[in-house]
């Protein structure tokens, strides 16, 4: 638990990047600013090619590429999934 409090402030932070990442590509404009980190925002009316948009945006700030394995609708359900497979990429244990 200790290591997980560690990285909170780092988490709001990359959060925080993707979302702001998000609104300046007019994804879900109007709702994504404030949607809550865990809504699905596949159900606010994400569709695919947005996605495809989204996981190119994120690799090019971020400086990661996503495995095949994170390349699924789980993946970029959410603000919160999204942070959370980029703090995987970029821990040590994800591949760039």
């Amino acid at each position: 638990m200790p290591a997980r409090a560690l990285h909170g402030d780092e988490r709001i932070q990359v959060e925080r990047r993707v979302r702001l990442l998000l609104a300046g590509r007019s994804v879900l404009p109007g709702v994504i600013e404030s949607a809550d980190a865990g809504a699905d925002l596949w159900a606010l009316g994400m569709e695919s090619l947005a996605m495809v948009g989204v996981m190119v945006a994120v690799e090019d700030e971020f400086g990661v590429e996503f495995p095949d394995e994170l390349l699924t609708r789980e993946t970029f359900r959410s603000l919160a999934a999204i942070t959370d497979a980029l703090l995987s990429l970029t821990s040590g244990e994800g591949r760039s």
